[in-house]
């Protein structure tokens, strides 16, 4: 049993078929008879679940609309377009027995967030000219739902003009056009259709239905497709979000893997519809397909319907994401592609992470020297390093937390820059394993983990409290990965652009960089400006580039130009310009005390000749992105860090 895997507690397991009513409450009564839409699904003639959205009030048809005829019958009438799936499946003999036509529906008001589950079966059904369906429902399970992940929103009825982009509801295996993956892409709300099926002692095979919301940041469900020949098969990926610890829709996957979802697009009128098989995946197994997940749903698409304007509702509003969502997690392979790939440590036993030495670079950003249980092979400078604090702060579940929705579904596994190069090899042209790394983090203004890290380094470092190091990974570097043995090489001319703690990965490609030049004293000039962008004492970070003063390496040179904005600390910042006016010499370091504009990369001596590399706060990278294409620098010659994990 799922619950049991994931520890939901005895007393809550037993609980649970308290909370669901065989009679409709009378709230729940009234909440249905108001809804103007009705995600409601059935099986079809091969017992796969269609679920559709059905509009259950129309400006120009008052027939339209869901009325509760007593205690658990209820009336709908409703729109949906021709093309969906539901009508179909409503139009073919039941899959269980002529006299019983299961159903499961769950009603949202997306303005409050409330939700309430309805399920049983269909006593009649009937499907008029284009898409009209009435129904007759009895109803034997009615449950309130939590209004975690909903997104806010405002829709109105609209009469729109479906047409069918893909149909494939008998297929067996579906490749997705891109319309339709694009639907899925911008999903925060999805709804998931679930059956239960067990072997009853008395009538045997026995099933029921069930439909859960489930909703995310944009993107929170993954598409991927695997290919077998000529054969290619589409999986989608819902990873599990904290919830009431029911697992009822994962629980109905234990028993019966067919599933059905749809993904309505309230702003273009898109729809997908979806019937597949599914599988929970939790542990390893999750983590290898989309690392920082524990618990997810896998589901193979065996049949799927793409309608363009098949929904009649329009967004009249902008849309409010649920504070409670986290950010999105991408597959294992994704993070590949876009160049973190995630090295698993190749050790007998678990790694850990023990804080052994700190050194504060500004008021609020310090570096933390780590020394691991077993020696690594670390990624090339600049590349990162996964740390799990869970086993030092993880609090357990909660339900709810107002104060702080993020912490429901907080892991306490942060992935951080690796901000010092591991010693290089002059004699293999290598960099060493390493039983030490450092990570260079700031502190954030209701960040977690950040503030854990400041405010209890001194008690880590005593008491030498071990955190989990589960791997590291490359992807932000100026080094390729090179054949066995070669000399190391980079690019001869680099502009680098970093803001606050951005400036991490240069710190640790700088220290590359010097090992190699100190090695090689007679190889060709490397140059390099840094333009960096700090809010008060954060340029005190540049202090880690003062290595440069005390070389001798001829081949190597490093102008820094330091942009710094006034925050609240503006003594602090007065002290770290003094501070570094001491350290560098004038023609090292120049620095400018407003934000960066696009004359200051202009200016940039022989820009055209430059690989360009950036990393901070997206507000910048979006901003430099810009300026650089205003000076027209070619997409081949810039390098970001994208970080997504």
């Amino acid at each position: 049993m799922l619950q049991r895997r994931r520890h939901t507690p005895k007393e809550l397991s037993d609980a649970i078929p308290h909370y669901i009513d065989s009679d409709m409450p009378q709230q729940h009564a009234d909440f249905f008879a108001g809804l103007s839409y009705l995600p409601f699904a059935t099986l079809d003639r091969h017992g796969r679940p269609w679920v559709s959205l059905l509009i259950t009030r129309s400006d120009s048809d008052p027939s339209v609309g869901i009325r509760i005829a007593g205690q658990n019958t209820t009336h709908v009438v409703a729109e949906t377009n021709p093309h969906d799936p539901l009508v179909r499946a409503l139009s073919q003999d039941p899959a269980v027995a002529p006299e019983e036509r299961l159903f499961a529906g769950v009603g949202v008001d997306f303005s409050n967030r409330r939700r309430n589950k309805i399920a049983g079966s269909i006593r009649n059904s009937s499907v008029e000219g284009a898409g009209k369906v009435r129904l007759q429902l009895a109803s034997d399970q009615h449950l309130g739902n939590c209004p975690k992940y909903v997104t806010v929103r405002s829709l109105e009825h609209t009469q729109r003009s479906p047409e069918l982009v893909y149909d494939e509801f008998e297929g067996r295996a579906c490749v997705l056009p891109d319309e339709a993956k694009s639907v899925v892409a911008r999903a925060s709300t999805v709804f998931l259709a679930t059956k239960h099926t067990s072997d009853g002692t008395a009538s045997g095979v026995q099933t029921d239905m069930g439909v859960n919301h489930r909703g995310g940041a944009p993107g929170f469900t993954r598409l991927y497709e695997e290919g077998d020949g000529a054969q290619i098969t589409t999986y989608l990926v819902i990873p599990d979000h904290s919830g009431n610890r029911f697992y009822q829709s994962l629980g109905n996957i234990e028993t019966d893997p067919q599933v059905g979802l749809v993904f309505p697009d309230f702003a273009t009128g898109q729809v997908l519809y979806i019937t597949g098989e599914a599988e929970n995946l939790l542990g390893d197994d999750a983590d290898a397909l989309m690392p920082r997940a524990n618990l997810l749903t896998r589901i193979k698409v065996t049949g799927a319907v793409c309608v363009s304007g098949g929904l009649n509702l329009k967004l009249v509003s902008q849309e409010e994401l649920s504070p409670y969502n986290p950010p999105v997690n991408y597959l294992r392979a994704e993070l590949a592609q876009k160049g973190h790939a995630i090295e698993t440590c190749d050790v007998a036993t678990p790694l850990t992470a023990t804080l052994v030495a700190t050194k504060p670079l500004s008021s609020s950003i310090s570096t933390f020297e780590f020394a691991l249980s077993e020696a690594i092979k670390t990624p090339l400078p600049g590349g990162f390093g996964v740390f799990d604090f869970s086993g030092l702060v993880d609090a357990g579940y909660s339900h709810m937390n107002e104060t702080n929705p993020q912490l429901v579904n907080e892991d306490h596994v942060r992935t951080w820059t690796l901000s010092s190069a591991p010693n290089f090899d002059a004699e293999n042209n290598k960099f060493y394993h390493a039983d030490q790394v450092s990570v260079t983090v700031k502190r954030k203004s209701g960040g977690l983990m950040s503030n854990v890290l400041h405010a209890n380094a001194d008690k880590m470092i005593t008491h030498k409290l071990p955190v989990q190091f589960k791997g590291t990974g490359a992807g932000f570097s100026c080094f390729p990965e090179l054949a066995e043995g070669k000399v190391p090489e980079f690019p001869a001319k680099m502009l680098w652009i970093a803001g606050g703690v951005g400036i991490t990965p240069f710190m640790a490609m700088w220290d590359g960089i010097m090992q190699v030049v100190k090695t090689y004293p007679q190889a060709k000039l490397t140059d390099i400006v840094l333009l960096f962008s700090g809010r008060d004492d954060d340029v005190a970070v540049l202090q880690h580039f003062a290595e440069h003063n005390k070389t001798t390496a001829g081949n190597l040179r490093l102008r820094i130009v330091a942009f710094q904005s006034t925050g609240g600390n503006s003594l602090a910042g007065q002290s770290a310009r003094d501070e570094l006016r001491e350290t560098f010499s004038d023609d090292l370091l120049r620095l400018a005390e407003r934000r960066i504009q696009l004359e200051d990369i202009q200016s940039t001596q022989e820009l055209e000749m430059r690989e360009v590399y950036m990393c901070g706060p997206d507000a910048l990278m979006s901003w430099t992105e810009a300026a650089l294409n205003d000076l027209g620098i070619e997409e081949a010659r810039r390098h970001r860090e994208s970080f997504v994990f």
